[in-house]
């Protein structure tokens, strides 16, 4: 399994489309900041347009910028599993796949190494881009509008981590359909299914919990959409805060780690009932 993942790990980073991922996720790293830069030198006033942008909870800091870089629905993150899906088919298209069980590698010492791999190259490369991000964002921006505290390092820490669970989420889904597909192009259209499905979801129940009253004839109904509302992985609602609640917490990770527990499941059983001669 070891000198499997080693193999598997090396001939992906080896990629010729790992430079051009490099290449984008720089350029939206760095564009993104320059522009909010630029929109704010236009209007003329940096600090009165951000104090109003703040009381109208829009706050545009290197801290805002730095998480909105993890959005797996939006710029980079959306090109990213694109570029991961090619690169991970390439084993199914030149039969890589069958000569590792031919030479006696177990299916599911595959499936792992494939998904290993996968969560590897996804998430160094948007926690990367991130960075980069906050770095770029730091040179206009101040980190946020107040004080940094033990509590924000706290609060940084937990949404990094709450955004790497998302990230191992999509790289679980993306695997399950390139073992269920074994065709790059028909694997990143049922990816980009899943991720506007649940955008979708997530935008209805974020704009239905604001009209539920929770009185006690819709506190059921209120309590289902706030759960899938927050549970929902694509809401963007991570890091947007100062502080998390423990409901929050628990809404969001458990969910989560079962999904992708199930997709796992799924995707390791149809990879053993596949025929891939």
């Amino acid at each position: 399994m070891i000198d499997l993942l080693r193999a598997d790990l090396k001939r992906a980073f080896k990629d010729k489309l790992v430079i051009v991922l490099c290449v984008i996720g720089g350029i939206f790293a760095v564009s993104g900041p320059l522009l909010y830069k630029a929109i704010f030198w236009l209007l003329g006033s940096d600090q009165s347009l951000m104090q109003e942008l703040e009381m109208l909870g829009l706050s545009i800091n290197a801290k805002t910028l730095f998480f909105n870089a993890f959005a797996p629905n939006d710029n980079f993150g959306l090109i990213l599993p694109i570029f991961v899906a090619i690169i991970m088919c390439r084993d199914f298209n030149h039969g890589t796949i069958r000569n590792k069980i031919i030479c006696g590698k177990s299916r599911v010492s595959i499936y792992f190494s494939m998904l290993i791999t996968c969560a590897v190259l996804i998430c160094t490369f948007i926690f990367a881009h991130a960075i980069l991000t906050l770095l770029a964002s730091l040179i206009f921006f101040d980190f946020q509008s107040t004080k940094f505290t033990a509590s924000d390092l706290g609060y940084t820490f937990a949404s990094i981590g709450m955004e790497l669970l998302v990230y191992l989420l999509i790289s679980a889904v993306l695997v399950l359909f390139i073992v269920l597909i074994r065709r790059t192009g028909l694997a990143i259209v049922l990816y980009f299914v899943f991720v506007f499905s649940l955008t979708i979801v997530g935008a209805i129940t974020s704009v239905v919990s604001m009209f539920i009253e929770a009185d006690a004839g819709a506190k059921v109904v209120y309590a289902v959409i706030e759960f899938l509302d927050i549970a929902n992985a694509f809401n963007g609602g991570i890091g947007v805060g100062t502080t998390y609640k423990l409901k929050e917490v628990l809404f969001f990770v458990l969910p989560n780690v079962a999904l992708i527990a199930g997709v796992i499941l799924l995707a390791l059983f149809s990879f053993k009932k596949k025929d891939l001669k």
